[in-house]
């Protein structure tokens, strides 16, 4: 079963660097490509989140992980 989707709801607000409001995500789920089709997998669920009843998700595409430094690039001489 492959992830097609994180899934991710908005459960708290904050006040940025930049004076803006902005708003603190949770990851809640998945969203699985099964034979059947797509399946929701809920890992977790922020009551506190709820507004009016209902949880608000966002369904963010898996992004490739970048390595900044691969192992076999890293320095032999360890400063410590």
């Amino acid at each position: 079963m492959a992830i097609k989707y994180f899934v991710k709801a908005a459960v708290s607000e904050f006040q940025g660097d930049d004076g803006k409001m902005k708003k603190r995500y949770q990851s809640i789920g998945v969203v699985m490509e099964t034979k059947h089709g797509l399946m929701l997998k809920l890992e977790s669920l922020p009551i506190f989140a709820f507004k009016e009843g209902a949880v608000l998700a966002y369904l963010n595409v898996p992004e490739d992980k970048v390595d900044s430094k691969p192992l076999d690039k890293l320095e032999e001489d360890i400063p410590f």
